[in-house]
């Protein structure tokens, strides 16, 4: 017999795994010709110069959602 605890706990994983699917789902975000986060030139298939800069990238993009504004680009960075 479930109780309203066990049922509250699978509506909660319902609802986890469908943020993970569609977190999965979303596109990433393509190669410029430059790094998408200081504009700096880089080699075809390259989004970042470097891994300081695609963090910066996603620290930028997060706090932009935090605070309601829509991102312009996807956060997940590959």
């Amino acid at each position: 017999m479930c109780d309203e605890a066990d049922i509250a706990n699978d509506q909660v994983e319902l609802n986890r795994m469908a943020a993970i699917e569609a977190c999965r789902q979303r596109p990433g975000i393509i190669p410029k010709g430059s790094c998408w986060f200081c504009d700096e030139g880089l080699p075809l298939g390259q989004k970042f110069c470097d891994r300081d800069c695609a963090a910066d990238f996603e620290a930028e993009q997060a706090a932009m959602v935090r605070n309601g504004r829509s991102a312009g680009h996807e956060l997940s960075v590959d």
